[in-house]
């Protein structure tokens, strides 16, 4: 199982930048929070093998933050009590972002949080301007992050089948997991259920490079990338 230290050496290895030096400052130390941060650079990772353009922006400084800011717990899109870091992206034309640990108005109107989102940058803009949660109108991917020392129960599936139910109409949907589970891979089986990638880790980089391809193949078909 990764460790700390190997997870967070596996974000750094995607988002440094040699140029800026820039450093990487996590709020909440623990493994269940850096292994979010390790999913959020696999997309990361996803959109330049599509051959898009990745920026790394701080919501208070810019381009290329110093120190890289990550939430310790869900926070709002436009929260500048920190200078909280994502990722500003296009591809074939379309211009979104990928976030970590933002809270959504879901159809319902019940607050949730989304642990590694993707939302259009235009209403993005529009958000951290007025200063308002995120609908999910414009939320277009959703990944749950799971990093658990026991085993993984069904009821981890059910409540994230749950969650995006509320969610609109998503792009993609993934729950990845350091761990596994038969039963839970059973529960996602079904084809109307979101795509499960488990034993995720930096320390089985095939089975990373799996889920990084998947993720490209499906912005490559939102995105009309051929």
């Amino acid at each position: 199982m990764a460790t700390y230290k190997e997870l967070q050496d596996a974000v750094e290895k995607v988002l440094s930048n040699p140029a800026a030096r820039s450093s990487l400052q996590f709020n909440s130390a623990t493994r269940e929070r850096v292994f979010e941060v390790y999913v959020f650079s696999l997309l990361i990772r996803a959109v330049k093998q599509a051959k898009g353009n990745v920026v790394i922006k701080g919501i208070n400084s810019g381009d290329n933050p110093n120190p890289i800011v990550f939430r310790g717990s869900p926070g709002h899109m436009s929260s500048r009590s920190q200078d909280f870091a994502y990722a500003e992206c296009s591809l074939n034309g379309k211009e979104f972002e990928i976030h970590l640990g933002v809270q959504y108005v879901g159809t319902s109107k019940a607050l949730h949080e989304v642990d590694v989102s993707i939302f259009d940058h235009d209403r993005a803009e529009q958000i951290r301007a007025e200063g308002i949660l995120p609908s999910t109108r414009n939320l277009r991917v959703a990944i749950e992050c799971k990093f658990y020392d026991s085993n993984l129960g069904v009821t981890l599936g059910r409540t994230f089948v749950g969650l995006i139910s509320d969610l609109g109409g998503l792009k993609i949907k993934s729950f990845t997991s350091n761990g596994r589970s038969a039963g839970l891979a059973d529960y996602f089986s079904k084809s109307d259920r979101p795509n499960p990638f488990f034993a995720l880790s930096p320390l089985r980089p095939a089975v990373a490079d799996r889920f990084v391809h998947s993720i490209e193949q499906d912005l490559r078909k939102w995105c009309s990338v051929y």
